[in-house]
């Protein structure tokens, strides 16, 4: 008997302390999901209901904590407040365009319906019509000819043939042109020669820009030299050398004819490879008379596959995602800046995320599709006004492609229509302020669409899920639409809204619309890490 006593208190008192342990932990999950704090919800607040599916409920995340940033079994937090009065940025209408060689047109042209088909999906009604940018590389390399006559393969023939195909695009597209011309093997009569034939041979009133040259900071003689060994009658010696100074008096010579010729349509240049770094070459042409220049043009490929492994140009998933969007806005910002202030507009008429093609492996990724939308806004935000998305046939840098068996959508081209349906028609970037850690790579963009819709992107491009808090100027139900993929390299598997596009260029599957209410103060929702949504909601 002396023995069973002590027994039974040990029993007692570890049955207490479960007790206490229990009723610890539950009111330490009250205070962490429902006590009221400066970004989250009333511990009365009614919960709506959610359709989130399993697979992208959250993971825990060792050495997380409650706080400002932690939560319940590791799930970060982020409260986000928008309002949609403050610093409007309108973006121009025609922002979002594409671009693509002359020798790709024939191509593209012989799937015009799938074609049209997804470019429709990157238009925004009532924000103006695409613009389709011709030229590239293969500016330097064309040549109206009409007699088809006999030359090297360097060369690229225009035919009438060519732009009767081109101008049944356009037509199709409802689209507006900038053509690009030849500077390095070509002259200023024969660009006034072509200028004249393609105003007469496109729909009326497409064109909206004669673009002189390409790239030209670029320029490189032994390239040149080698390419045109087999010289022909129609092309003009290749220079010496290229610079500021010679390219501003190149476009002067090229201007003052084009604009004799079509007087209406804008001249765009200079049409550099590197802004950051030869951002003189802008300044040395407005320092310079410019004659019917109105647009300023430049490229931006924040990485390149031309480059070995050592070098920090060379394209990893992890500096894709890493903040290049950012850089790459910081530093046309102050070009912008100069350009508009020379009453000129500013457009970057070849844009994608790895050139020479891309790499496999980054450009072809899921990774794309949470840096382009991203990367579009950064641009936005910075003051440009047009975007051109560079597009070449048989290259995996490309949004998409076309082949005998229809499209094949890569993940480039779900951020793309992502960015779009963000836009709406008569878009404002308003005020978002994002309050969360720093070790959180979320970025959140807010665009009010006429004048009564609010339209919230959050991207994260972390590894972490984000349990974010939406304070908006709105009380009614908010639709979610969320871009998922397996995993950031993906290069397919890819769902916009539960949806894929399929081999005709249309949505497969039934859309997957989540619905959130006013819960308290806020609306919720999980971002799982390295994924999208976009929140639409009618502001009150």
């Amino acid at each position: 008997m002396g023995g069973s006593r002590p027994s039974r208190v040990r029993l007692g008192s570890a049955r207490l302390a479960l007790a206490v342990a229990t009723i610890l932990v539950l009111a330490l999950l009250l205070l962490l999901v429902g006590a009221p704090t400066h970004d989250g919800p009333s511990k009365a607040a009614v919960r709506t209901r959610r359709i989130e599916p399993a697979k992208d409920a959250p993971r825990p995340v060792r050495g997380s904590s409650a706080g400002a940033t932690g939560g319940v079994l590791g799930l970060a937090r982020a409260a986000v407040t928008v309002s949609p009065g403050a610093d409007a940025i309108k973006i121009p209408s025609s922002f979002l365009g594409v671009s693509t060689e002359y020798w790709s047109l024939p191509l593209l042209e012989r799937h015009m319906a799938a074609l049209q088909q997804v470019l429709s999906l990157l238009h925004v009604p009532g924000s103006g019509p695409l613009v389709l940018r011709i030229g590239g590389d293969s500016a330097d390399h064309s040549f109206w000819d009409p007699k088809l006559g006999k030359a090297p393969r360097w060369v690229f023939r225009l035919t009438p043939k060519w732009l009767a195909q081109t101008s049944a695009l356009v037509r199709g597209l409802r689209a507006k042109v900038i053509l690009d011309l030849n500077l390095v093997t070509g002259s200023p009569l024969e660009a006034v020669e072509w200028a004249r034939v393609a105003q007469k041979g496109l729909p009326r009133g497409s064109l909206t820009g004669f673009e002189i040259g390409n790239e030209p900071d670029l320029y490189d003689r032994s390239f040149w030299r080698a390419t045109t060994a087999r010289r022909w009658l129609g092309a003009a010696p290749v220079p010496l050398n290229m610079s500021s100074r010679g390219y501003a008096r190149d476009f002067v010579a090229y201007g003052r004819l084009l604009t004799q010729v079509a007087s209406t349509v804008p001249l765009v240049a200079p049409a550099i490879g590197h802004p950051g770094l030869d951002d003189n070459w802008i300044s040395t042409l407005l320092a310079e008379p410019h004659p019917g220049l109105r647009i300023v043009s430049a490229h931006w490929y924040p990485y390149s596959g031309c480059v070995p492994r050592s070098s920090p140009s060379y394209p990893t998933i992890g500096r894709l995602l890493g903040g290049s969007a950012a850089r790459m806005a910081r530093r046309l910002r102050p070009i912008v800046r100069r350009v508009h202030r020379g009453g000129l507009r500013f457009r970057l008429t070849e844009l994608n995320s790895v050139t020479c093609g891309g790499l496999r492996g980054v450009s072809d990724t899921f990774a794309t599709a949470l840096w382009a939308p991203d990367a579009l806004f950064e641009l936005a935000r910075a003051g440009v006004d047009g975007v051109n998305v560079h597009i070449r046939v048989h290259t995996i840098n490309a949004p998409f492609a076309l082949t005998a068996r229809g499209v094949r959508a890569r993940p480039f081209l779900y951020g793309l229509i992502l960015f779009a349906r963000t836009l709406g028609p008569d878009p404002q970037i308003v005020n978002a302020r994002l309050h969360a850690s720093r070790s959180l790579r979320l970025k959140v963009w807010a665009v009010r669409a006429l004048g009564d819709t609010l339209h919230v992107l959050l991207i994260d491009k972390g590894t972490r899920s984000v349990r974010v808090y939406l304070h908006l100027p709105a009380r009614g139900p908010a639709t979610v639409e969320r871009l998922l993929a397996p995993s950031v390299r993906s290069v397919d598997a890819v769902t916009l809204d539960g949806q894929r596009l399929g081999s005709d260029g249309r949505w497969q599957g039934s859309p997957a619309h989540e619905t959130i209410s006013l819960t308290g103060h806020a609306y919720q929702l999980t971002v799982p890490q390295l994924s999208a949504a976009l929140v639409v909601v009618h502001l009150r």
